[in-house]
């Protein structure tokens, strides 16, 4: 199972990099990539209860 998350990966196209110690910057862009995508979701989307909401994104 070690080779799944790597296997995903390249079936995605992605291309892995991995951060450096103490460089947390990467994750920062990251995250506000996923909250954005998150908000964007929300202002066109209606969800009666967290489920729905968490099933949605």
């Amino acid at each position: 199972m070690p080779g799944d998350f790597q296997d995903e990966i390249a079936f995605l196209g992605l291309e892995n990099s991995l951060c450096l110690v103490r460089q947390p910057e990467g994750n920062g862009v990251t995250e506000r990539f996923i909250r954005t995508q998150k908000e964007n979701f929300l202002w066109v989307h209606t969800s009666n209860t967290v489920e729905d909401l968490r099933h949605g994104l």
